[in-house]
């Protein structure tokens, strides 16, 4: 039997010493590499196109929405009317069979609310937040018509009443797409990368270790977060999600909740102090649905999550 340090016998059962040999800076592109290889996919980045108003039925965020004649408005349990905080139109997005692909999809929040109608405790309860799928659009319905239901609209700016409103206008889109990898805020990131690293340097390298912190180096794990960072400002649909903090897909919810239906970022306008979008303190939004019950176009369980740093 081996000795040990102190000079007496080792015992044989006892658990060897945890690895602690670090993968050296240099590997963090082969890492980069095959993490995008593994998780790469098709998605829709939204562009602000500042010099154009937005019509009642386009992509957008904010403004006035569509909304029919004699359909009830969404409104909180107390009764108050929801805000529009987007809208797509699903034609927009090139028959993508991941999206139902005719009519518009509408994102509403509780624009007096100071969490902007979202629920700590349940993340998918609906009563301050709203998704909506109008299958079918009436060409008949006019601006009026929706302004006689004397709603708030994100035309009022960002307004002290309206905390929970973080958009400072109506925003036009441009619907442009691209390829998105995961990020290292997605909850499932952790997995992702230590099956890469068992890859590209063995099961017995990676003797069991679980993160990217236990792998790499401080300043190696904020290349990887640079590297893999969704280029800003991230709206986007489908793709993988951004967080300042953590993923709130937590257990279940995370197999359930595996689809971003939408994520809005805060983005300031360019060459001036002024913002167009702010969550909070610099934050950032998303929605997120079940792939299948998003084919089915099946909105009667979205999470909805904005957090900031």
């Amino acid at each position: 039997m081996a000795e040990n340090e102190l000079g007496g016998v080792a015992d044989a059962t006892q658990a060897p010493a945890p690895l602690t040999e670090k993968i050296s800076g240099d590997k963090v592109k082969d890492i980069v590499a095959a993490i995008k290889e593994a998780t790469d996919m098709p998605a829709f980045r939204l562009v602000i196109d500042p010099d154009r108003t937005p019509t009642l039925t386009e992509t957008k965020f904010g403004g006035l929405p569509y909304w029919p004649v004699g359909q009830a408005y969404p409104r909180t349990p107390k009764g108050r009317p929801l805000m529009l905080l987007a809208q797509l139109d699903l034609a927009d997005f090139g028959g993508d069979t991941r999206l139902p692909d005719h009519g518009l999809l509408q994102f509403f929040i509780d624009a007096e609310d100071d969490c902007s109608g979202m629920d700590f405790d349940d993340s998918t309860n609906q009563s301050g937040f709203r998704v909506v799928w109008h299958q079918e659009v009436d060409a008949s319905v006019t601006a009026e018509q929706v302004e006689a239901l004397d709603i708030p609209t994100s035309r009022m700016g960002l307004d002290e009443d309206y905390l929970g409103n973080p958009l400072a206008g109506e925003f036009a889109l441009h619907v442009e797409p691209t390829i998105c990898g995961m990020t290292i805020a997605d909850g499932r990131f952790d997995k992702v990368f230590v099956d890469c690293c068992e890859s590209l340097f063995g099961k017995e390298f990676v003797g069991g270790r679980t993160s990217c912190w236990d792998l790499l180096e401080d300043e190696d794990v904020d290349r990887l977060f640079d590297e893999l960072k969704t280029p800003e400002p991230a709206h986007l649909v489908l793709g993988y999600p951004f967080f300042t903090q953590n993923d709130p897909r937590l257990g279940a919810l995370m197999d359930e909740f595996d689809t971003l239906l939408l994520q809005i970022d805060s983005e300031g306008e360019p060459g001036s102090n002024r913002d167009r979008i702010i969550w909070g303190d610099v934050g950032i939004g998303g929605f997120f649905v079940n792939s299948e019950a998003l084919r089915r176009g099946d909105f009667s369980r979205v999470l909805f999550n904005w957090d900031c740093y």
